[in-house]
């Protein structure tokens, strides 16, 4: 039972952490249905999973940013010009989606921890729910990532730290109400989870180093093992219905388990 408990964490972080559904919002409901210790060192472990898991997917793309900022670092100290470079654009574009985040953060930290109760996940579902409906409606643009958009996507995603609200779904409809492509915004939206998901488990690891925990080993390997499977998964789903234009059917998916939890929690 306890083997088929770590299975199913290491499922819904991996496979909500990239769809449109909050996975916070998710492992919150799945902690207040099952009595389990350590969900939330557990959930540090998942988004480790998922985190590995945009790593591989994104490999080729963050070796052509790495090698980069290595360039652009060696032609600062000496003293060359920094010729043009859309990876150069990328990564700064990362950083300025990543600096409204963190500050959103540190400014609401006590907001965000008071804030993982049902009520909470109710609205948290519903509000991605009606930014899913602005996705699919919002006409099609052939713009590149410009830092405007991604000021807007890391303020979004600040907005996401709050259970409920999907960080995929708020970044990707705030990146194309900038007027940046579809494509451009999901790809941006996947990489800029990065700094945000290793921050986070530093974060609440950190934490709970203080704790005396009773580590499971074997219950950490699965959990890791089953975000990073599913967590590809996920990513390659969401590419396919965004290009399609399906994220309608997350939309009612949300407002009926919002419905469900009105009604019975």
């Amino acid at each position: 039972m306890n083997i088929l408990k770590y299975i199913l964490i290491g499922f819904i972080q991996g496979l909500t952490e990239f769809l449109p559904i909050s996975s916070s919002g998710h492992i919150v409901l799945f902690g207040s249905l099952f009595e389990l210790d350590n969900l939330l060192f557990l959930s540090v472990v998942a988004h480790l999973g998922t985190l590995f898991a945009v790593v591989f997917c994104y490999r080729k793309r963050l070796a052509g940013l790495f090698c980069q900022f290595g360039c652009d670092v060696g032609c600062v100290f000496k003293h060359k010009k920094l010729g043009k470079s859309e990876d150069r654009k990328l990564y700064l574009n990362l950083i300025f989606a990543t600096i409204p985040t963190v500050i959103i953060f540190l400014l609401f930290k006590n907001l965000f921890e008071q804030s993982f109760s049902t009520k909470t996940l109710i609205w948290g579902f519903l509000i991605s729910a009606f930014f899913l409906v602005l996705a699919d409606f919002k006409r099609e643009s052939d713009k590149k990532i410009s830092p405007k958009a991604s000021v807007l996507m890391g303020l979004s995603q600040g907005l996401a730290l709050l259970p409920g609200i999907s960080r995929s779904g708020s970044t990707l409809v705030c990146g194309m109400l900038a007027g940046a492509n579809k494509q451009e915004v999901l790809d941006f939206s996947f990489l800029m989870s990065i700094p945000i998901i290793l921050a986070s488990a530093v974060y609440e690891g950190v934490k709970l180093i203080s704790t005396n925990l009773t580590v499971n080993w074997l219950g950490i390997f699965i959990v890791l093992i089953t975000s990073f499977i599913f967590g590809i998964i996920s990513i390659k789903l969401m590419l396919k219905m965004v290009n399609k234009n399906r994220l309608f059917y997350f939309s009612i998916y949300l407002i009926l388990l919002s419905l469900i939890m009105l009604f019975f929690f």
